[in-house]
């Protein structure tokens, strides 16, 4: 599997607990790191918040997005 964030989404999908990968990523790559830090001690309202602010200004939705990547 070639795209980490993709094998984290496909193992949450399938009832998995996708943190030990995301960690990992976060040791290895300073982008993930800063994303980890961002996201650290919110509650989902606001991790839900943050993922629908962020689709907005792409003129997307979380939504579209989820069933794009076959989640939904």
């Amino acid at each position: 599997m070639n795209d980490p964030l993709i094998a984290a989404l496909r193992i949450a999908k399938s009832g998995g607990n996708p943190s030990e990968l995301i960690r990992q990523m976060a040791g290895r790559d300073p982008q993930m790191r800063q994303i980890m830090q961002m996201i650290s001690g919110k509650n989902p309202q606001q991790l839900r918040q943050m993922a629908e602010n962020m689709a907005r200004e792409r003129g997307t939705t979380v939504e579209k997005i989820a069933r794009d990547l076959g989640l939904y």
